[in-house]
Formats: structure tokens, C-alpha cells, sequence
């Protein structure tokens, strides 16, 4: 059985919209996001999905976790592009025998970028967090994405957490002997033996499951069952309405700001 990426008793009015509406705004506006031309857009956008992700009932430690590595990511971004874009210097930093020296002009695109990072990935994990992937993947399907990028897509989310089990066993048996307090170097070592061995456990096992694929008549061509059995509630659609127009609003103020 596929695992669930929801909230145990995750019962709010974002949670209980149709998988099909959720799916197409919410990509929608992470590709809004990314195409943003003023930072106050992108800021306001962030901080609307933040506000969004807290009042559908999740907490907010599960969205510091998931925004940990784009964050410093959006920080590299920010201040690259802060000290090498630009005419007219802001301030200097001297560290050591090396002067740098920021931009206005790279402090306005590195803020603009660190927006647009930050506001991207919150829509995604909104996203993640209130939808079963496999909505996810079957709306994309009826938006005609080809059916070899879903097949994939999904065989890496179901498999994946199989991987992250095996990895932690691995580590418990390196553990169980005295592996922690080898020398590093036979530590560095191990860890790479580790990652080897999960690879070729999931090359083989994705050989195998290909085959017993292929043995039960599966081509790329093949048509499957349709996964939604019900049309979209009128409320629902609504609320997808009301989505797109704040959606395209934004785009029309984006497009009056530039």
C-alpha cells in the first residue's frame, strides 16, 4: 500500500477539496511563483501559503522541516547574487585581505529569487501535505502528461520509503558493531560501502519488478482504469473559480508592476 503523506485526522476544508481542483491551482501557482517579477508579490504570495498551510490544521514544525534545505539554498541564491549583480554598491565586507562589495541592484534580484524559492516550495509542500499522491499523479494523468512520467514518478514515491528502510537497518547493523567509533576513515568507508550496496539492491529489485511487469502484459501504451469515479462537487469547483481568478489577478498585477 502506497503511504500516506497526510496528517493522521487531517480534516480541514483544504484537506477535504477534491485532489483534481488542489492539484491544478496549486501547480498553477508554483509556476506563478517562479515567473514573478516584484518581490513584494512573491513575498505576499509565500506568506499567503504559509497562512494557508497553519489554518488547514498542520503545523507549522512540519513546514520549518520542509523548508530547512530551500532555505539555505535561497540564501546561497541571495547573497551570490547580492555581492556579483550590479552598477551602484550598497556596502562593503572585509574578510581578511578580500573587500566585497554588495549591490543595490543584486540586493532587489536576490531578494526577488529568495521570494520566489520560498514561495514555490511552500505551495509544493501545501500541496504534498494536504493531497495523496496518488491524486496528485492521477490529475496529472488527465492533464495528459505522458503516462511514462506518472508510471515512473510513481514506482519512485511507493519504492523509496522501502529504500529509506533499508538504509536505516544498514545503519542499526553498522551501529550494533562498534562501527561509530572506527576511525574515520574506515567510517567514510563504510558509509560509502552502505550507499553502494543500497544501489545495487535497488537496481536489482527494480529489474525484477519491471520483468513481473512486463510477464503481466504492461506496455506504455497500455490504458488504465480510471481513478475518479465521481465528478467534481459544485463547491469545489467554485473554490477552484475563486482560486484561478486570485490567481490571474496576480499575474495582472505582476504584469502592471514590471
Amino acid at each position: 500500500m502506497m503511504p500516506s503523506p497526510l496528517p493522521a485526522g487531517a480534516d480541514s476544508l483544504l484537506h477535504r477539496m477534491d485532489g483534481r481542483v488542489k492539484t491544478v491551482v496549486l501547480l498553477a501557482a508554483v509556476v506563478l511563483a517562479s515567473g514573478l517579477r516584484h518581490s513584494g508579490l512573491a513575498l505576499g504570495l509565500w506568506l499567503g501559503a504559509a497562512a494557508v498551510f497553519l489554518l488547514a490544521g498542520m503545523h507549522a514544525r512540519q513546514l520549518l522541516k520542509r523548508l530547512l534545505m530551500p532555505l539555505g539554498i535561497a540564501w546561497v541564491v541571495l547573497l551570490s547574487v547580492l555581492f556579483t549583480h550590479g552598477h551602484h554598491p550598497w556596502f562593503s565586507v572585509t574578510l581578511g585581505h578580500v573587500t566585497l562589495t554588495a549591490w543595490r541592484e543584486g540586493a532587489w534580484q536576490g531578494g526577488l529569487l529568495f521570494c520566489r524559492i520560498m514561495a514555490a516550495v511552500t505551495l509544493a509542500a501545501l500541496l504534498a501535505m494536504s493531497t495523496p499522491m496518488i491524486e496528485i499523479l492521477e490529475t496529472l494523468r488527465l492533464c495528459k502528461v505522458p503516462g511514462v512520467i506518472i508510471d515512473i514518478a510513481d514506482m519512485m514515491y511507493r519504492y523509496m520509503f522501502i529504500i529509506e528502510d533499508t538504509a536505516q537497518t544498514m545503519r542499526r547493523a553498522r551501529q550494533s558493531r562498534l562501527g561509530d567509533d572506527a576511525p574515520w576513515v574506515q567510517r567514510v568507508g563504510d558509509v560509502g560501502r552502505i550507499a553502494c550496496s543500497i544501489m545495487v539492491r535497488s537496481l536489482d529489485r527494480s529489474t525484477r519488478i519491471y520483468q513481473a511487469m512486463l510477464a503481466r502484459g504492461h506496455h506504455e501504451h497500455a490504458r488504465d482504469l480510471p481513478f475518479f469515479s465521481h465528478p467534481i462537487s459544485a463547491r469545489d469547483r467554485l473554490a477552484g473559480l475563486l482560486s484561478v481568478l486570485g490567481l490571474a489577478a496576480l499575474a495582472a498585477a505582476n504584469l502592471w508592476l514590471a
